[in-house]
């Protein structure tokens, strides 16, 4: 009887509902143990996505990021709807999207309801001053990463210098920067 239920879990985890409940696991993981912006996500999410799960390769999320950033909503959980529909059509892209954002969402409730209560409590305090740098190492990372895929020749440092230059120094319109790279992609490649 062991092994009856045993293959029956495998056919169960490996079919269709299995996909989507690892979808859902995956991008509930990605959503709960990330703190900061959807940035400070992207370490985790490369890791779980390309390296662990294989879903897409390290070219493909990079592009994945590209998109994800230019199309209107949070960049995770536009990724999460990419991946999602990518492996399971519209059922995998709600079970991704709500698998990413049901943890935070309970989280802020939680959070909403105490804030006034332990706001001026010193170890608060002192863990958000401790998340703050932690944050800034893990968007580092996604960029470190991200940057072995996008920066592979003159012509792609040629862009990110000039949008990095442009939003810097002119304060330049994140969606302005994004139109200007494509077109200096259409142009340059």
């Amino acid at each position: 009887l062991g092994e009856v239920l045993r293959q029956a879990q495998g056919a169960w985890l490996g079919g269709t509902m299995g996909l989507l409940l690892r979808l859902a696991l995956v991008f509930a993981k990605t959503g709960l143990f990330t703190f900061g912006s959807g940035y400070a996500m992207l370490h985790l999410m490369q890791r779980e996505i390309v390296d662990h799960h294989g879903w897409l390769t390290a070219e493909q999320f990079a592009d994945l990021v590209a998109i994800a950033e230019v199309t209107p909503g949070p960049i995770t959980v536009n990724m999460a709807t990419f991946v999602g529909y990518r492996l399971g059509g519209i059922p995998g892209a709600a079970c991704a999207t709500l698998g990413l954002i049901a943890g935070p969402m309970l989280a802020i409730l939680i959070i909403v309801r105490f804030y006034g209560e332990i706001r001026h409590n010193r170890y608060v305090s002192a863990a958000f001053q401790g998340l703050r740098p932690t944050v800034l190492a893990l968007i580092t990372v996604a960029v470190i990463r991200l940057s072995k895929t996008a920066l592979v020749d003159a012509k792609s440092l040629f862009i990110f210098a000039g949008i990095l230059a442009l939003l810097h120094f002119f304060r330049l319109s994140p969606i302005l920067a994004a139109l200007i790279g494509v077109v200096a992609g259409l142009l340059l490649y």
